[in-house]
């Protein structure tokens, strides 16, 4: 849970939001999408960063939704990025709540497995292990630890932590995106929230599916698929490769 608010915190976070959407622009460090939420959040906004990592997404939408509203930071791997995390404090906003857990179709206990590359953990790049066929691109790696978390799912956490709407998520969950949506099945319904996803074949055939198979569960409830050109969103009907991060808004929005 985050601190109380004070000014100077919220000058801290425009501040870093500022210098992550010029890093988004100038370099590929931080991805380009981050440039088009401000089409999309609002202030007063509730948003949810499942799969926050870092914290970079969590940062710029503590930004956008402002004092008013609120970002539900939820990332499992507490020890990813520490010495990035003191320095920056991504997931420190005022209107920030934290959540070390992973969302997913339940609420139960599973396994993160966690990437080594030359004795370092490759975090950005860790796993559900539930349902997945194997390693599936991850064979590039010399090895796996595995971390136990605890799993649970939107619509149970919403309830659990009095959270009465949700207007956007931010998925990035290497693969599992149809357990993401099918845990949020009662907010998705009951709210239609925008959706940023990170949606790539070779994650999703992990757990034996395509990304068809995600692009179509939100079609089916109405969602239309659009990708960041520029600074703008554009329709698109399928997704590429070159293009890993996609914005579902709800056609009736």
């Amino acid at each position: 849970m985050s601190d109380s608010p004070s000014p100077v915190r919220g000058a801290r976070t425009k501040a870093l939001s500022a210098m992550l959407r010029l890093l988004a622009r100038t370099t590929p460090w931080v991805e380009s999408e981050v440039l088009g939420l401000r089409r999309v959040v609002r202030p007063g906004m509730v948003c949810v960063d499942a799969g926050a990592a870092l914290g970079l997404y969590t940062a710029v939408l503590s930004d956008l939704a402002g004092p008013r509203g609120t970002v539900h930071s939820v990332e499992p791997l507490l020890f990813a990025h520490p010495a990035m995390s003191a320095l920056l404090r991504p997931r420190s906003g005022a209107n920030v709540r934290r959540h070390a857990l992973a969302l997913g179709a339940a609420s139960d206990e599973t396994v993160i497995r966690v990437p080594v590359r030359n004795g370092g953990l490759v975090t950005g790049r860790s796993f559900i292990e539930r349902d997945a066929l194997g390693v599936g691109p991850n064979d590039e790696f010399e090895a796996h630890i595995d971390v136990r978390v605890r799993v649970e799912s939107l619509d149970g956490l919403c309830a659990s932590a009095g959270i009465e709407r949700v207007d956007f998520i931010k998925g990035d969950v290497e693969g599992a995106e149809l357990a993401l949506l099918h845990g949020a099945e009662q907010t998705i319904e009951s709210h239609r929230p925008a959706l940023l996803l990170e949606i790539e074949a070779r994650h999703t055939r992990r757990y034996g599916h395509e990304p068809e198979d995600v692009t179509a569960w939100l079609s089916a409830r109405g969602y239309r698929m659009y990708a960041l050109r520029g600074t703008g969103w554009h329709p698109v009907t399928r997704v590429v490769p070159g293009i890993r991060n996609y914005l579902f808004r709800h056609s009736g929005d």
